[in-house]
């Protein structure tokens, strides 16, 4: 905003006649305004601002549309008695800068504000009276890092053979309240009389080894259940030890419960080549094209994960189809990444051949692949999480991601899980390989069922899938405006 011409060494009051957020000044998203309207609440009017001849002033706006006509103005007064707004007009504005000759990918220019400062590369700040449980501090969330004999793994609920069930055959017998519960619930909560059974078998086996006695339970992270009454139950029990000298370790391992012994007492095995690996390299691959703003969100996603981590063992990979509104490799090079791997695309965008071209350029076959989207924010512990659900030969991870609302943050979720999708799936290099990577013959020219088609031969291959809600994980609301080629969804 240019002051030339206006006033000299004046002070101005500045109206925001806008239904959300400007200037600092915040609403519930309940207040509404006419236009020309600018004294209806107290907080549309800012203080007094003075400004100098011949200054340049910079202002942004963040509008939040609520439900039906919103409309924005920014109106000024002089601070007098009979002073009246009228709206700025053009010829007091200009440009910040001249972005005609700029990629929208190329935002180093635009000045740190609260409303564009960079806040995703710092974890969600908890808030001291959170609303819910999905943003109440957890020790789950801060878990970045094996006892027993043997014993054969082979549980009955995994299938031999994809059975054809019509959907809707299901969902008559739905109500519209079991339906939306279904998508807005998270994960079954275990109860502690069914969990501390297994937490003091995993103790007790641990106070019977001679170099693990003189540990003692800390608190109680996490204990995963999956249920198989022929066979026992399998759990993933996640403890913080102490030890006789202080030191603090975290043990992750996978259990099975057999029976009970003559005292009524658990016990536990380890079942046979069914583990997780710490140390695996994680990828995390993502196809795009021309969605510049959403590429630098989530680059920036992958350096928050790294920074809060320090977890070297995961690598980047962006298969790009000929982005002409962004240079990403230029992007990436700046990027404070591990480790990544780029590669340039010709041709319509297909997210089935983005992937396998991403797939491809994987060579250790003991590492693990993450086949993700562009839209998403993650939980700082992601790659942990990867880790800890996908198991070699064994057991694919497909977490529910919560899809928010129009208007809704991570810092104010609200949404719900998508349940019906498994586009988002974990899995190991040899798995892959073994049922044949992506099917790019049959979706070649669309998306959309793609991931459907991947489960199946997942499960037709003898592959658990385990699917969690997770905690912190969304899919950002989004315009579909210019994404890709529209022509191609199938």
């Amino acid at each position: 905003m240019n002051s030339s011409d206006i006033f000299i060494n004046d002070t101005v009051i500045i109206n925001i006649n806008i239904l959300k957020y400007a200037f600092g000044i915040k609403y519930t998203g309940n207040e509404w305004t006419a236009p020309g309207e600018y004294w209806k609440f107290a907080s549309q009017i800012s203080k007094p601002v003075l400004l100098v001849k011949d200054m340049k002033y910079f202002f942004e706006i963040l509008l939040k549309q609520n439900s039906g006509m919103d409309h924005l103005e920014i109106a000024w007064s002089l601070n007098r008695d009979n002073g009246t707004f009228s709206v700025i007009t053009s010829e007091f504005l200009s440009l910040y800068e001249d972005e005609s000759s700029l990629q929208m990918g190329d935002i180093d220019h635009i000045p740190q504000t609260k409303a564009s400062y960079d806040r995703l590369l710092e974890p969600i700040p908890l808030s001291p009276h959170p609303e819910g449980d999905l943003i109440r501090e957890d020790p789950r969330d801060h878990i970045y890092k094996h006892l027993f004999p043997e014993c054969h793994y082979n549980p009955k609920f995994l299938i031999s053979r994809v059975y054809d069930v019509k959907p809707l055959n299901v969902a008559s017998k739905q109500t519209a309240i079991v339906a939306n519960s279904c998508r807005t619930a998270g994960n079954i909560v275990m109860s502690q009389s069914h969990a501390m059974p297994i937490v003091r078998a995993f103790l007790n086996a641990l106070h019977s080894r001679e170099e693990t006695r003189g540990y003692s339970l800390l608190r109680v992270v996490n204990v995963v259940r999956r249920e198989d009454k022929d066979v026992g139950n399998r759990y993933l029990v996640e403890l913080e030890l102490v030890g006789p000298q202080g030191q603090k370790a975290l043990v992750s391992h996978y259990v099975y419960a057999l029976a009970e012994d003559s005292e009524k007492q658990t016990i536990l095995c380890s079942p046979k080549a069914f583990s997780w690996n710490p140390s695996a390299t994680v990828h995390i691959i993502v196809a795009v094209k021309n969605q510049a703003r959403w590429i630098i969100q989530f680059i920036r996603e992958m350096e928050k994960v790294y920074r809060a981590t320090g977890d070297k063992n995961f690598n980047v990979i962006i298969i790009d189809y000929n982005s002409s509104d962004i240079d990403i490799k230029k992007r990436l090079k700046k990027a404070t990444l591990p480790s990544y791997k780029f590669k340039k695309m010709d041709g319509n965008f297909q997210r089935t051949g983005g992937l396998q071209a991403g797939i491809d350029l994987v060579e250790d076959e003991h590492s693990i692949l993450f086949l993700c989207d562009l839209h998403l924010y993650y939980p700082v512990n992601i790659i942990t999480s990867i880790r800890k659900h996908c198991v070699e030969g064994k057991m694919v991870y497909a977490p529910v991601v919560m899809r928010l609302d129009c208007g809704a943050s991570p810092r104010a979720p609200a949404g719900f899980w998508e349940v019906l999708g498994y586009g988002l799936m974990g899995i190991y290099k040899s798995d892959m390989d073994r049922i044949g990577g992506m099917n790019t013959r049959e979706f070649k020219d669309k998306w959309g069922g793609e991931d459907w088609e991947l489960l199946d031969r997942v499960l037709g291959n003898g592959l658990e899938v385990e699917r969690l809600h997770l905690r912190n994980f969304f899919h950002h609301f989004h315009s579909k405006r210019g994404m890709w080629e529209s022509n191609n969804q199938g």
